[in-house]
C-alpha cells in the first residue's frame, strides 16, 4: 500500500476521533464566540423539531425567540453583540420562554444517541455489510490470520512509532531473548492482565518469566511453527533469540450480505459460511461458528485433485478440465506455485480429494470449500459439502491493516517467488 495514501488514512483517521478538539484550539476569539452561538442555535433547532407538537405555545414561541436572537448575533460583525448574546444563554434563562429541562435529560440524550447507532449498526450488520475478522491461515497467502513476522533486527522505534505500527499494519513488536539457557514452559504460557484487544501472555524460559504480546493459542502456535520440527525443540542456549519480529493481527474485512440476495454463488468466490450442522468426523470441534473458504465447486460438479491442480467436470460435461482464470483469477494464483500458493493437497486423514483417482460429485442444494492455504486447512475434504442455507456472503474488503491486501479481496497478484507444494501428490 503507497506511504501517500497511508498518511492521509492516518490523517482522516486522527480527524474522526480529534478534529473538533482541534479545530476548537485552533479558533480565534471570534471564531469560538461564533462556533458556541451555532452550537446553542442547533440545540433550541432540534428541540423545537422534535418536541413542537408536545410544547406549550409559549415555548415554541421562546425557541423561536431565541433562534432567531442567535442567528443574529452570530453573523454581526460586532463581537460585543456576541459576547453579549452568549452570555444571555449560558447564564440564567429561567425567566425566559424557554421550556424547562427534563430531568435526567443527559441520560435521556445518550440513550437516544446510543439506540439509534446500535439499531443502524445491527441494520446495516444483518442486511448489508457484516463485519469479520480472519481467524486462521487457512486462506494465505490472500488473506491473513493472527501470525508472526519474523524479523531479522530488533525493532528500535520509540513509543510513537509502535503506536503507528499497530495503528497502520496491527503490529505488535516482540523482542524475546533467553537470559539464560532453558527450555520453554510451552503448556505452562499463561495470559497475565492487559488492556482490552491488547492482550499479553507470560513465557517462562527456564527459571525466567517473560511478558510477550498474544494470547496463549497465538504464542503455542508460532512455537510450534517455528520450532516444532527443529533438533533440540524449545530448548534456548544463553542469548539466543526466541522470538524476533511482530505479531500481526489477522486481516479485518466486510462481507457483502446482500450479493447472494441478487445471484447465484459462484466459482472461485471467496466466500463466508456459518458451520451450523456441519460435522467434522475427526472429532474435533470447529474453530468457530463463522468459516471463510474458496468456493471451489458447485452443485452437481465433480472435483478432482490431480498432481496439486483442480479439476471439475461441471453437468453436461463429459471430462475434466483445470480451473483456470476463466473461471477465476483465484485459480489460476492457486496454480501458479507462486508468492505462497502451493496449489491444492491430498490428505490421506481426510474424506474426499485423497489421491489423483479420488473423485467427489457435489450434491443438490450444496457447494464445496476449500482453503488457499491447502495444506493446513480444514475444509470440505474434511467435512464435506456446504448446504446453500449456511452461506452468509462474499468477502468484499479488506479495511484494516493497510498491507497490501488493503482494498478488495482476492485482487493481489502473488509475488514472483517460487513456493513448490510441501507435500507429495499421492497416486492411490
Amino acid at each position: 500500500m503507497p506511504l501517500w495514501l497511508i498518511i492521509i488514512l492516518d490523517i482522516g483517521i486522527f480527524y474522526f476521533f480529534f478534529g473538533n478538539t482541534l479545530l476548537r484550539f485552533l479558533q480565534s476569539r471570534k471564531m469560538a464566540l461564533r462556533s458556541n452561538l451555532r452550537d446553542y442555535e442547533k440545540h433550541f433547532r432540534q428541540q423545537l423539531m422534535r418536541d413542537e407538537d408536545i410544547l406549550e405555545r409559549r415555548h415554541c414561541d421562546g425557541l423561536r425567540v431565541a433562534i432567531e436572537e442567535l442567528r443574529t448575533a452570530r453573523l454581526s460583525s460586532d463581537l460585543s453583540v456576541c459576547q453579549k448574546c452568549l452570555q444571555k444563554y449560558q447564564g440564567d434563562v429561567s425567566r425566559l420562554s424557554l421550556p424547562p429541562s427534563p430531568s435526567f435529560r443527559w441520560l435521556r440524550d445518550n440513550l437516544e444517541v446510543i439506540i439509534v447507532a446500535l439499531g443502524l449498526a445491527f441494520g446495516v450488520r444483518s442486511l448489508f455489510i457484516q463485519p469479520f475478522k480472519i481467524p486462521t491461515g487457512s486462506m494465505q497467502p490472500t488473506l491473513y490470520g493472527i501470525h508472526f513476522q519474523e524479523s531479522n533486527t530488533a525493532f528500535s522505534g520509540n513509543s510513537l512509532k509502535r503506536f503507528f505500527s499497530f495503528l497502520n499494519y496491527s503490529q505488535r513488536h516482540v523482542d524475546l531473548v533467553a537470559k539464560e539457557a532453558g527450555q520453554v514452559d510451552f503448556y505452562g504460557i499463561r495470559p497475565v492482565p492487559s488492556l482490552p484487544f491488547f492482550p499479553n501472555s507470560e513465557v517462562v524460559i527456564g527459571t525466567n518469566a517473560y511478558k510477550v504480546p498474544g494470547t496463549v493459542n497465538d504464542l503455542q502456535k508460532t512455537l510450534y511453527e517455528l520450532y516444532g520440527k527443529r533438533e533440540g525443540g524449545l530448548f534456548f542456549r544463553h542469548s539466543e533469540v526466541v522470538l524476533r519480529g511482530a505479531m500481526q493481527s489477522g486481516d479485518h474485512l466486510f462481507v457483502n450480505r446482500l450479493s447472494l440476495c441478487f445471484k447465484e454463488p459462484r466459482r472461485g468466490d471467496v466466500m463466508v459460511f456459518i458451520t451450523d450442522g456441519l460435522s467434522n468426523p475427526g472429532g474435533n470441534g470447529f474453530g468457530g461458528r463463522y468459516y471463510i473458504k474458496r468456493l471451489v465447486g458447485l452443485p452437481g460438479d465433480e472435483l478432482l485433485i490431480k498432481d496439486h491442480r483442480l479439476h471439475v467436470k461441471a453437468p453436461g460435461e463429459s471430462d475434466f478440465r483445470l480451473l483456470d482464470r476463466k473461471d477465476d483469477p483465484g485459480f489460476a494464483r492457486m496454480h501458479s506455485f507462486t508468492g505462497g500458493y502451493r496449489g491444492y493437497s491430498q490428505m490421506p486423514t481426510a474424506q474426499y480429494l485423497r489421491h489423483n483417482g479420488d473423485s467427489f460429485v457435489i450434491p443438490d442444494g450444496h457447494y464445496f470449500m476449500l482453503g488457499d492455504n491447502s495444506e493446513n486447512s480444514l475444509d470440505s475434504r474434511y467435512w464435506g459439502t456446504v448446504p446453500r442455507a449456511n452461506l452468509v456472503g462474499t468477502a468484499l474488503w479488506v479495511w484494516w491493516p493497510f498491507s497490501r491486501r488493503w482494498g478488495s479481496v482476492d485482487r493481489v497478484e502473488p509475488l514472483p517467488i517460487n513456493t513448490p507444494p510441501n507435500l507429495p501428490s499421492l497416486m492411490k
